[in-house]
């Protein structure tokens, strides 16, 4: 697909209009700190920090605690963290995760265990190979964006960013890994998909072959059976 472009003057930070229209005290705050701020749908991410040619520019996903928890119950976050390190590595760009919030809420006030959650945050770092930098508040993640945004360079030194308007669809391959994913997350997808090849074959299999593969339990196996086998009706949810 050919993809069409729209340019920008020359900006310190670009908001996602998603991320701006839910906290817009972003805008406001960088605003009131002297940087030159623009508002535009991103492919990826909640934040964009344009650099000099001699710098690389950075995409910043943006999640709170508790939006952390929700992508990773819901098996989000593997794809979620694909599309963004895919996006920044188009655009010649670094990416960052910014986790905003204490975790430790997640064990005491939500039952979560917290090696769980620091489980899920080194696959991102280590096998993702993208960074997270965990913030205490929206008001501190706003006090880094202008610091960073800054360190970079002055504005009129800056490249103007090129935003993609199109989306480059998705390969027979990768649409099938998405839909492993969101069964197992990345590590157990691909130990599936080697396993059985296809998803009519890995529907096919039975809890107990299912426990075969390493790193599936019991749980997580008739998890995954009962996702593949359950019929669904409109309206009904677990």
């Amino acid at each position: 697909m050919v993809k069409s472009h729209i340019l920008l003057v020359p900006v310190d930070v670009i908001i996602d209009s998603r991320e701006d229209s839910k906290n817009p005290e972003f805008r406001r705050e960088l605003e009131e700190k002297g940087l030159r701020v623009a508002v535009s749908k991103l492919e990826a991410g909640d934040f964009y920090l344009p650099a000099p040619p001699d710098k690389r520019p950075l995409l910043i996903e943006r999640k709170t605690v508790m939006d952390l928890a929700a992508s990773i119950r819901d098996n989000r976050l593997w794809e979620q963290v694909r599309l963004l390190r895919e996006a920044a590595e188009r655009d010649g760009a670094d990416v960052l995760i910014i986790v905003e919030g204490w975790l430790g809420v997640l064990e005491k006030y939500r039952g979560w265990r917290i090696q769980s959650v620091l489980r899920a945050i080194d696959t991102v770092i280590l096998e993702y190979r993208v960074p997270v930098l965990n913030t205490p508040s929206k008001k501190a993640t706003a006090a880094w964006l202008a610091a960073k945004a800054k360190s970079l360079g002055a504005v009129g030194e800056k490249r103007v960013f090129r935003m993609r308007v199109e989306k480059k669809p998705m390969s027979i391959y990768d649409r099938i890994l998405y839909v492993a994913e969101g069964l197992a997350g990345p590590v157990l997808a691909r130990r599936l998909l080697k396993r059985y090849g296809t998803l009519r074959r890995l529907a096919n299999a039975t809890v107990r072959e299912l426990m075969e593969i390493e790193g599936i339990g019991e749980k997580r196996a008739m998890e995954i059976y009962r996702i593949l086998n359950t019929r669904w009706r409109v309206g009904e949810e677990d």
